[in-house]
């Protein structure tokens, strides 16, 4: 076995033992009420993403981390805790107040700046403004802007939780729009006209079975009930299958006729 294989598989061993001892740690957690209610996905969840993110356990199952529907999220609190843990920084602009919030972002490693801006009137127009909104503005607008700078410049930091628990909760409670087809217009067919019908009629003849398959198939395929109401461009094909059907009947009769003869001179 070469060396780079040893490596995956004492790779892959430490993986499921640190599977097995978060299992135990969740286990052991679901036994208290407070914990439990978060359910044990969500707690294995958190855990999970705690250790990627280098924090404490506790500290993400304590107000750090949220999980809503298989997505971790992060309150902002923490989010800003972890970009100025990296050394990049977050600037609340003067112009700020309770109608809106202006925040400027900017990164340690590479000198990228980012501004963003959230409010009251994008709240009102995202059908958010109500509740918490209304009590605390100048907190809400606040969250709303910090996720939105930490997914647009410190992605890397929040790792994929770049969502509160207020937006988690938006996204789980909002359907998914899905566009209406357009209305479909029937097309209308020419009919055939009241001779043609007689003549079609007149070739089925009294072949009360062959009839009855006609108009089932007719019934089926073009939802008609009447053969006054069958598309004129349907009529050469009907009208050959019904003589088609016809030719049999004769030939059969035909050949039952011959045999009779047959039977009588021997």
């Amino acid at each position: 076995m070469n060396q780079l294989a040893v490596k995956e598989e004492v790779c892959f061993d430490t993986i499921l033992k640190d599977v097995d001892v978060m299992n135990n740690m969740c286990a052991a957690l679901m036994k208290t009420k407070h914990y439990a209610a978060m359910g044990e996905a969500g707690l294995f969840a958190i855990v999970q993403k705690a250790k990627s993110l280098g924090i404490s356990p506790l500290e993400a199952l304590n107000g750090g981390l949220f999980y809503v529907q298989g997505k971790v999220g992060m309150s902002t609190e923490l989010m800003a805790s972890l970009i100025r843990q990296q050394g990049h920084s977050i600037v609340k602009d003067p112009k700020s107040d309770n109608t809106i919030c202006i925040l400027q972002g900017k990164r340690k490693d590479n000198g990228d700046t980012w501004t963003i801006s959230f409010s009251i009137d994008d709240a009102k127009r995202a059908g958010l403004f109500k509740n918490m909104y209304e009590k605390y503005p100048a907190v809400m607008l606040y969250n709303r802007a910090c996720s939105m700078l930490a997914r647009q410049l410190f992605p890397d930091v929040i790792k994929g939780c770049g969502y509160s628990l207020e937006e988690l909760n938006e996204i789980k409670d909002s359907k998914p729009f899905v566009e209406k087809p357009p209305a479909i217009e029937p097309i209308q067919f020419e009919k055939i006209t009241q001779e043609q019908f007689e003549q079609l009629d007149d070739m089925i003849g009294e072949d009360k079975v062959y009839r009855d398959k006609v108009m089932k198939l007719l019934k089926d395929h073009l939802h008609i009930n009447s053969l006054l109401d069958l598309p004129e461009h349907m009529y050469n094909r009907v009208m050959s299958g019904a003589q088609k059907n016809a030719q049999d009947k004769l030939k059969q009769k035909e050949d039952t006729c011959k045999e009779s003869i047959e039977l009588v001179s021997e």
